[in-house]
């Protein structure tokens, strides 16, 4: 029963000949018929009785048409309600950002978009790059901004916005920052907390102190959660592996922990959305304040490098 089959019944009710029907949906009267006949095989009851004067409905035909006019009705009040979200000044727009984005940069955005576009509804995502991209594909969000993935899929678009350095952090009273630069065996002697999340960032830090014949730094905690790890680093004792952006935005206490053989990983931060999905116009005037915002961020400088 589809929407097409409901309104060709409708409209054969309403002017009681096939004929007729036909004419004013530009349809000939074959398709009509057969429509109707189709509705009436999935329903498995005679809708019409038909003579060469015209259609007359059944008890079954008079009972669908009442419940038929509100499902047509419904379904041209979402259609319209999808025009007005798609082109209205306003419109709803799901995203999701990095947490070196969306402490770093994304308020002075927003606070643009609040003022040019008052009437636009935001939802924004904050997670770990890996699991925003994956919500793009699967069309939970309409993009991200966020570190670029190492290996895009071919369905994906991905645009360059500026770089996303990720660095070894620690308190700005670590004893480990009294022998800058740091030997990276040194660091194996304090616990780690790290992200959850076993993306390409934590990949490439266990590969690098691989590279120079070292174990992969154990994480004595494994957290999802951004505050609790900031707050975790305040004990002086712990290091992690964090967006620069983050430290600069939001962890006054929190600098770079220089190494030798460097640990500074440089990434692109990156636009990610599907190629061949076109979004809508509040999702294009949002994604212009974002271009426009982080082109106006000064250099990105990060403590303790």
């Amino acid at each position: 029963m589809t929407p097409d089959e409901l309104r060709s019944f409708l409209t054969a009710y309403e002017l009681g000949s096939l004929k007729k029907a036909a004419g004013q949906m530009n349809l000939t009267q074959p398709t009509l018929s057969r429509r109707i006949q189709r509705l009436e095989d999935v329903l498995g009851v005679i809708l019409f009785l038909r003579s060469p004067s015209g259609l007359t409905p059944t008890a079954y035909g008079h009972a669908l048409a009442r419940r038929a006019r509100l499902v047509v009705q419904e379904i041209e009040l979402a259609r319209r309600e999808m025009a007005r979200i798609r082109t209205a000044a306003g419109g709803s727009v799901a995203f999701g950002a990095s947490p070196g984005v969306a402490v770093g940069w994304l308020p002075a955005a927003l606070d643009r978009l609040a003022h040019r576009h008052p009437d636009t509804n935001l939802t924004v995502v904050e997670s770990v790059s890996e699991s925003l991209v994956d919500q793009v594909i699967e069309r939970r969000i309409d993009f991200a901004v966020c570190t670029a993935p190492l290996d895009p899929s071919s369905d994906l678009s991905v645009e360059h916005l500026g770089r996303d350095p990720f660095v070894v952090a620690a308190h700005r009273t670590h004893p480990l920052l009294a022998r800058a630069p740091v030997p990276l065996a040194a660091t194996l002697e304090f616990p780690w907390i790290m992200a959850t999340f076993r993306g390409a960032v934590r990949h490439w830090v266990e590969t690098r102190f691989e590279e120079n014949g070292l174990p992969a730094p154990p994480a004595r905690i494994e957290t999802s959660s951004m505050m609790m790890l900031k707050q975790v680093l305040d004990d002086a004792r712990h290091l992690s592996y964090l967006p620069a952006r983050l430290i600069a935005a939001d962890c006054p206490d929190i600098v770079a922990l220089p190494c030798n053989p460097g640990m500074v990983l440089q990434r692109d931060l990156a636009l990610i959305r599907v190629s061949q999905r076109a979004l809508s116009p509040a999702s294009d005037r949002v994604i212009d304040v974002l271009r426009e915002t982080i082109e106006d961020l000064p250099p990105l400088r990060i403590p303790g490098l």
